[in-house]
């Protein structure tokens, strides 16, 4: 098999836009029947990214069930260069491991589940150091919080050096879930609005508990989008951005020093990547819906310790305002009630006045744009007039 092809048309490789040098094999072990393997793949530039590769990945399943065989609450597997670690973490149910199938889902990442059951993230491009998803989840668990998946195994890597990498996890999987930008792609409603408002405010509540480094703030990518206006094809949006550009710049700088200037939000661990696809709804018996929070793991783009970062909570609220505006977009529907509704809902649960809360977001819904621009301009150009559309009207 050809590695560089193979890698480069994986919708998981984060390095499409990189020339490939080579891809090295660092280390492997065999478990249910077939490997687990770690690449290292270096590019053009001098840097390098590791990731993770099984050779049958319908064993995922049957590679749980040996690390895990007859209760077993850690294995360790020997590779060449270090170890493959297996630790539970909550009391495994008593379903079989091999029921476990991929599905075909392809992001960032690799999924397989056993519906109503488990869950395993197959992490693809991996860092050494403290996994946010499996840190938070671990914390909410211990926390008794009712609206995140339970954590039962986490799986790294450990060199002989002692770098840890975690390169999978298994947790729950919600049964009958929906997931939220379906539904509110479908019906803008006000009432699961404040409903999720309220739930996004009790997570921030569960992560206040949580330690991180602290944040040092990234400018948004003005000068990236600057450089995709000029290369666009657009004639509606993109002439008008690009000239609306110098001012957003410094609108950014100014609704930042005012926030800072007037803080009342405390910086805290936050979800990091929060829209309407990271959250699921289902139903109790008596029909009344809960939202689950799910996909901690941050932004896969960026590094661990930035996803790790104390950072405010209008970040997440901002991200989750930008959501209902996609939503609203592709359901030719007006957001603007929905979007109150979350602010009110978690305005009741945090105490915040919903003002507070407008103010703060504002500089990160204007970052958030900004993100979404370059992204739409690179990989989805005929959804780049959503962003474009919402920087215009700022």
């Amino acid at each position: 098999m050809n590695l560089i092809k193979y890698f480069a048309k994986q919708r998981w490789f984060m390095g499409k836009n990189r020339t490939i040098l080579r891809i090295d094999a660092l280390d492997s072990t065999e478990a249910g029947g077939t490997r687990i393997r770690l690449f290292k793949v270096s590019f053009d530039d001098g840097e390098s990214d590791i990731y993770s590769y099984i050779d049958n990945e319908s064993a995922v399943g049957k590679i749980l069930e040996d690390a895990f065989l007859d209760g077993a609450q850690q294995s360790v597997f020997s590779g060449d260069s270090g170890f493959f670690l297996f630790r539970v973490i909550s009391p495994l149910p008593k379903t079989p491991l091999t029921s476990i199938k991929p599905i075909s889902k392809e992001q960032s990442n690799s999924a397989f589940c056993t519906p109503g059951k488990f869950f395993f993230k197959l992490y693809r491009r991996l860092e050494p150091g403290l996994h946010p998803e499996a840190e938070i989840l671990e914390a909410m668990n211990k926390a008794n919080s009712s609206r995140v998946p339970k954590l039962y195994a986490v799986c790294n890597y450990r060199t002989k050096r002692g770098e840890i990498y975690t390169w999978g996890i298994l947790e729950e999987h919600f049964a009958d879930a929906t997931d939220a930008w379906s539904e509110f792609c479908k019906n803008m409603d006000s009432t699961d609005a404040f409903q999720l408002g309220m739930s996004t405010a009790q997570m921030h509540e569960s992560l206040k508990r949580l330690s991180g480094p602290k944040y040092s703030n990234v400018e948004p990518p003005f000068d990236k989008l600057e450089q995709l206006l000029h290369h666009s094809t657009d004639t509606e949006y993109a002439p008008k951005l690009r000239e609306k550009l110098p001012e957003l710049r410094i609108r950014y700088s100014d609704l930042l020093r005012e926030t800072f200037s007037d803080k009342t939000i405390k910086k805290q661990r936050i979800h990091g990547d929060f829209h309407l696809g990271q959250v699921l709804i289902t139903q109790s018996a008596n029909g009344t819906k809960h939202f689950e929070m799910i996909d901690f793991e941050g932004e896969p783009t960026r590094s661990l310790d930035y996803r790790r970062t104390i950072r405010s909570p209008a970040v997440d609220i901002a991200g989750m305002l930008r959501s209902f505006a996609y939503a609203g977009a592709v359901a030719k529907t007006d957001p603007s009630e929905a979007q109150l509704a979350f602010v009110t809902g978690y305005s009741k649960v945090s105490g915040f006045a919903t003002e507070t809360i407008e103010k703060e977001c504002k500089p990160y819904i204007l970052a958030k744009a900004i993100y979404e621009a370059c992204y739409e301009l690179e990989f989805r150009p005929d959804w780049f007039w959503i962003p474009a559309k919402a920087l215009l009207e700022l």
